[in-house]
């Protein structure tokens, strides 16, 4: 199953505002979430991602605004009757009950028999690939396991919305990597929305449909993983989302289409309008990533431009190196990435290199 812009609406915020005190944790939010959508909210600690989870659960009260769910006002509907449930970043897995007995908890009230809660209980967890462990005690689960029962015991009452607080936070990173993939299996499998709230930027980009990434109460950019990435629509967003290079600049000229611009140690180059977001009032630099930077090694020849540079630092990471390379005999330094494949030296400090890049990668921020 893949999302697609065109379904319905499943959540709409309305101007929400949160208030505690004087303090001003969410300032205006707006935007949808569609049905099956896989959607996250990132931003730093304390930009008010969770807030917002919390009041998409009930969890907490909004001070002003609204948020609809499947097309209904949330005013004043409990947090136990609304068709959300959560997996928290501590799991609250109960030590003492089996798996069976976690997962099976929400089922308490449930007027089902007993053989149906028994096979509800045993789909979850197969859903989950945890088949077999019903009888096993929670407290010998690993966390991978533990995190499979708390996501079971969330999906079992069949939510239109899983909300999902930094859920892989205290795993380690191996475990991470294999659980963000099975999660997107897992949201594929069932078509329900999830939510996920995370500071994980890598996290957030590998299983998002969408993201909104948020400062201050506020959402500074809503967009696919792809967009946010390429073409951020602020300097701020932009050093959020991975590594950025920024480059002081000076605009020359401006059309409709294009702009000619002067990049310290790049120089003159022309770019396309739809790569300079609207201006802010900043000092204008040009921004690119390190993957649209190549090393030019023996015999080979920039397909587009070319500058030297100096290597002042190495970093061997292992299927990759980055290096840190001052531009062109100026004090420009940028980060640049490149795979270690066979026959591929890796380079020293002190090197004169040849740098290639191309126009194309590079964003104007003003």
């Amino acid at each position: 199953m893949t999302f697609s812009a065109d379904r319905p609406t499943m959540i709409e915020f309305k101007d929400v505002h949160k208030y505690y005190g004087d303090y001003h944790a969410l300032r205006g939010i707006n935007g949808t979430i569609k049905a099956g959508e896989f959607f996250s909210l990132l931003g730093p600690s304390g930009c008010g991602k969770t807030t917002l989870l919390r009041t998409i659960a009930g969890f907490e009260d909004i001070s002003s605004g609204v948020i609809m769910i499947d097309g209904k006002d949330m005013a004043n509907v409990a947090a136990n009757v609304r068709p959300t449930n959560m997996v928290f970043q501590s799991y609250a897995i109960f030590p003492n009950m089996s798996v069976e007995e976690n997962v099976g908890f929400g089922l308490r009230k449930d007027p089902r028999s007993k053989e149906d809660k028994a096979k509800a209980v045993a789909e979850a967890l197969e859903m989950v690939g945890l088949k077999g462990f019903g009888k096993r005690a929670a407290h010998a689960l690993s966390g991978g396991q533990r995190q499979r029962v708390a996501l079971a015991r969330a999906l079992i009452l069949k939510p239109k919305v899983l909300l999902l607080d930094e859920p892989l936070s205290a795993l380690d990173k191996k475990m991470r990597e294999h659980m963000q993939v099975e999660l997107i299996k897992l949201q594929r499998q069932v078509g329900i929305t999830f939510i996920l709230v995370t500071h994980d930027q890598e996290e957030a980009l590998v299983m998002s449909d969408r993201i909104a990434v948020m400062f201050e109460g506020e959402i500074a950019q809503l967009a696919d993983p792809e967009t946010l990435y390429r073409r951020p629509n602020s300097k701020k967003v932009a050093d959020f989302i991975g590594t950025m290079n920024f480059i002081p600049a000076q605009v020359l000229s401006e059309t409709g289409d294009t702009l000619e611009i002067d990049a310290k140690g790049l120089g003159r180059v022309t770019i396309d309008a739809s790569m300079a977001p609207p201006a802010r009032g900043e000092s204008p630099v040009v921004g690119l990533r390190p993957e649209t930077l190549t090393l030019l090694y023996d015999g080979q020849t920039a397909t587009e431009r070319e500058t030297e540079g100096i290597i002042d630092e190495v970093i061997y990471f292992g299927d990759m190196t980055y290096y840190d390379v001052y531009l062109g005999g100026t004090d420009v330094e940028v980060r640049l990435s490149m795979r270690n494949v066979p026959g591929r030296p890796v380079l020293d400090v002190g090197t004169k290199v040849r740098v290639a890049w191309s126009p194309s990668a590079l964003v104007l921020f003003r």
